[in-house]
């Protein structure tokens, strides 16, 4: 999935936690994008069977939105808190520290703008190497 202006959160309104602090609301909406390469694998995969001689069991759904998992569903999602360079345009630095708090750093799949094909753990993993590693060297200077 790319990112999309229909995918965001916010502090929800009215429901709070049982402490009293409002909760996240999400908002969230596969993009045309999306539904196109749902409809091209299934045509693809379709015609793909039949060449090799097998028989198709299922045809392609019409609707590409009866074909593709619902969101949450997969769970390799990432992205939320986006990284950059400007504290405009992202939630985090380069070290997963958050711009407006500074002692919070997002050692998760958060800070990602967008995600591949594959399992994000490993670059999970060697983003929050970096990250340790940036706080050490922090640590070291006196700064942390």
């Amino acid at each position: 999935m790319i990112p999309n202006e229909n995918c965001f959160c916010e502090l929800d309104p009215t429901v709070k936690d049982k402490w009293g602090i409002p909760v996240l609301r999400f908002h969230w909406k596969w993009s045309d994008h999306e539904l196109r390469q749902v409809a091209h694998q299934q045509k693809t995969f379709a015609e793909l069977i039949e060449v090799l001689g097998g028989k198709v069991r299922e045809q392609p759904k019409k609707n590409p939105l009866e074909a593709i998992r619902p969101g949450g569903n997969v769970k390799h999602e990432v992205g939320g808190a986006l990284m950059g360079s400007d504290a405009k345009k992202s939630v985090t630095n380069q070290f997963g520290q958050t711009w407006d708090v500074k002692n919070l750093i997002l050692a998760d799949g958060a800070p990602f703008c967008s995600n591949a094909d594959k399992n994000p753990t490993l670059t999970i993993m060697a983003l929050a190497w970096r990250t340790c590693d940036h706080l050490l060297e922090e640590m070291a200077k006196g700064n942390v």
